[in-house]
């Protein structure tokens, strides 16, 4: 049975929105990775 358009175009949503999401996630590992370097440089100095 074939996937009709709107099938199609809700999986392209869904994939989109996991990749956003995918982004997201990465950013939000790197402020937190920033941030904890940024502690520990901090802390050499006090």
């Amino acid at each position: 049975m074939a996937k009709s358009k709107d099938g199609r175009r809700k999986v392209r949503q869904d994939q989109e929105t996991a990749r956003k999401m995918s982004e997201f996630v990465n950013s939000i590992a790197h402020l937190i990775r920033a941030v904890s370097v940024l502690m520990d440089s901090l802390r050499g100095w006090f």
